[in-house]
Order: C-alpha cells, then structure tokens, then sequence
C-alpha cells in the first residue's frame, strides 16, 4: 500500500501542479486584462475562450492519446512501437494546426458573434483571438510534449517546463500590457511567446541521453494506423477539454442572455475559478493514468486498480477542500479581476453556488481517465462526452429558465450529480445487470 501511495503521490503533485499552472496562463491574463481594460475587457476575453482552447484540446488529445500508448508499450517493454507513436503524434499535431489556423482567422468575426459577441465586444475580442490563433501549433506542442514527457517516467519534469513558462507569462503580461501599453492584444503576445518558449524547451528534451523517445528517422514515417489508434486513445482527453469549452461557451452564452454584459464579466471570473478546479482535478486523474497504463500493459491488475482507488479517495478529498476555499474567498477573489460594488456581491452569490460541484467533479475525472487507460475507452467516453453533449447542456438551457441567473450558476453542481450516478451504474449497477442475464 505504501508503494503504491509513494508511486501516485510522485505522479500526482507534479501533476496537479502543471495542470493548474496551465489553468493559470488564462487567469494570470483575466487578472492583468481585468485591472487594465475592466469588465468589457474581461468579457471580450471570454468570448475567444472556447475558440482558443478548442487548439489546445487537440494537442492534448494527440498527446495523452500517443502518451497512454506510450506507457502501455513500455509496459510490455516495447519501446520501438513506443519511438513510432511518438513521431506520428508530432506530425498530427503540425499538420492539424496548419489546416486549422487559415479557417479560424478567416471566419473569425462570424465565430465570435456565433459565441455570442455583441457589437461593442467584437473589435476587442477579435484583437485578442487573431494573435493566439496564430500562436495555435505553440498552444498544441505545449499540451502534447507535456504528456509525453510525463509518460516517459519524467512528471517532475514536464511540471518544470510549464512553471516556466507561466513565470515567463507573468512577466511578459505586465510589460506588454502596461510597460508598452499594448492591451488585450499585449497580453494574447505574452501568452503565445511564453508558451513558444516552454514547447522549444520541450521539444529539446527529446534530444537528450535522459530519454528512450529521442529523435531519430525510425520514428518519424506517418502511418494511419498509428495515427488512429491515438486518437482512438485521446477522445476522452479530447472530451474533457470539450467539456471545458462547452461549460465556457454555453455559460458564456447563458450569462449573456440573463445577466448581459456585467453577468459575463461575472462568469469570466466564476469560469476561471471552475476552470482551476477541474483543472486540478484532471491533474489527479493524470497521476493515475500513466500508471494504471503502465500496469495494465505489465497484466499487473491489482496494483492498478489500488492505484485507481486512490485516485478516487483523493479526489474526493479535493473537492471538499476546493469548495471550502471558494466558500472562504467568494468575496476576495472577484476583487484580484477588478469587481467592485455591486458585482462583487453576485460574483460572491454566483461561486458559493457553483463551488459545490468540486464535490463530485474529481471522482467523474478519475474515473474517466482511468478507463481510458485500461482499455475501457467505450466507458470514458460515456462519461466525458456525456458531459460535454448531454448533462452540462441539459442542465444549462433548463435551470436558468426556472431560476435565471442563479439557474447558469447552478448548472454544473446539477450535472455533476447526473455523471455522478453513471459512474455509480459502472462501478455497481452493470455488474447487476450482467448477472441478472446470466441468471
């Protein structure tokens, strides 16, 4: 049991830290762009979100897709397959956001009034878009190789490369935005430079002696094959990320239509604050993952599951703890992204109800993430797409016609209880089910 709990904890704090990091790089942007531009600002913001990271969606896709095979090849001791996966992963990452990046910028208006985007938001939100699309290939590289270099038995490592470049947006935010007083657009540069520095530095390590994925020819012939079995791998990560953006789109959507520009400012800020926990949640359940792969590929099945146990036992954990910090900082934290007077009271309102669905939302993540590895992708893929297309949609265009603006703060602790009860069905009821046909 000790070395098991040693074996997560060395996987899951270096994780959960990197996840949160990168939760941070929109947050640390929310905060400069609230104290330089105000509530228009930050609501220009949100609408470019979903756009933005549906890039890093499909780097993280292609990433942990090729990661989970990764581990599972060295698993079974099979590291030439493991070269070969790798070396597709890049070739689909360069090629999607090449085909991506024109479209995008070329139908860019279109996609934003799509979000939502309101005459007086469209011209700043453009502003901010345009320069993280280009930045695309950059936002994928980061997300991928960070896998990769997690599987590669390096999670201390991958938690380096993006601490670093969130230090290095930091810094970038302050002198853009303020120093040379470039805005919106200022903080979009930082962001893109920060992490084009983080994938360089990513992109080096593979060059190393410390590594059995270092660069050679051997990896780099595409083959479909390869290239379906990772995104076979990935579409729970593609999933998640999907549920993210679909809670920021229809939330954005939804806080528009109820609580009109000022209600969006609010839920740019609930939305950060949401966006960190499930963040730090996806964090444990990557502590999981690689060594649930690991473990299935070596047909060790009882450590895996006890690493699967514990996985739930500290999500559950977690939630409770993230719920106690929103409901102790629900009126301190909207001033750190400029909310004043009266918007503080209802961003303080909107948190307390949305914070209670942490309580749930780390035992859905594991468990989404630990199917995935141990080749039950049918069953992540119930949950997480289940998520993103059925329970948060559901949840966000009914509640808020019963209770208005309390109704799109209420959505995600109510859907959270219908994943919930999916989970609670695979972990019991099915095998209920399968008996009683047996019987």
């Amino acid at each position: 049991m000790k070395k098991n709990l040693r074996l997560f904890l060395s996987y899951a704090i270096p994780s959960v830290i990197a996840m949160l990091v990168v939760g941070s790089y929109s947050i640390v942007d929310s905060i400069f762009i609230g104290q330089y531009a105000g509530p228009l600002g930050l609501a220009s913001v949100a609408l470019t979100w979903p756009l933005v990271l549906m890039f890093g969606a499909l780097g993280d896709m292609m990433g942990t897709g090729a990661a989970v095979i990764i581990s599972q090849s060295r698993g079974r001791g099979d590291m030439a397959l493991a070269r070969k996966i790798f070396g597709n992963m890049m070739f689909c990452q360069i090629i999607c956001a090449a085909v991506l990046m024109l479209p995008a910028l070329y139908f860019l208006p279109d996609i934003l009034r799509l979000f939502g985007a309101t005459p007086d938001l469209i011209g700043t939100a453009c502003e901010y878009a345009r320069v993280m699309i280009f930045g695309c290939l950059a936002a994928m590289l980061t997300n991928g190789l960070g896998s990769v270099i997690r599987n590669d038995n390096r999670p201390v490592l991958s938690m380096v490369f993006i601490v670093i470049g969130l230090l290095l947006n930091i810094v970038l935010d302050y002198v853009l935005i303020f120093v040379f007083d470039m805005g919106l657009r200022g903080a979009a540069v930082a962001t893109v430079l920060s992490q084009s520095i983080g994938a360089m530095a990513q992109l080096a390590y593979f060059s190393t002696k410390y590594t059995g994925l270092r660069y050679g020819r051997d990896m780099f012939a595409l083959r479909m094959k390869y290239v379906r079995d990772i995104v076979i791998n990935g579409l729970p990560s593609f999933g998640n990320q999907m549920t993210i953006i679909t809670m920021l789109f229809l939330h954005n959507f939804q806080a528009l239509r109820y609580g009109g520009a000022n209600g969006l400012a609010i839920y740019t800020f609930i939305g950060a604050i949401e966006s960190l926990g499930s963040l730090f949640m996806t964090g444990l359940a990557l502590g999981v993952q690689p060594l649930a792969a690991y473990l299935y590929g070596r047909k060790d099945y009882t450590a895996q599951r006890a690493i699967g146990n514990l996985g739930y036992v500290f999500a559950a954990i977690s939630g409770v703890v993230l719920m106690c910090i929103s409901l102790l900082g629900c009126k301190i934290f909207p001033g750190w992204f400029n909310l004043t007077g009266d918007l503080t009271e209802m961003a303080a309102h909107g948190l307390v109800i949305s914070s209670t669905a942490f309580l749930l939302l780390g035992v859905i993540r594991v468990a989404g993430y630990y199917y995935q590895a141990t080749g039950k992708v049918g069953y992540a893929n119930m949950l997480i797409y289940g998520d993103a297309f059925v329970a948060l949609p559901l949840c966000l265009f009914v509640l808020p016609v019963l209770f208005g603006l309390n109704g799109v703060w209420m959505a995600m602790p109510v859907s959270r209880l219908l994943l919930f009860a999916i989970v609670a069905w695979l972990w019991w009821g099915r095998k209920g089910v399968r008996k009683s046909f047996k019987n």
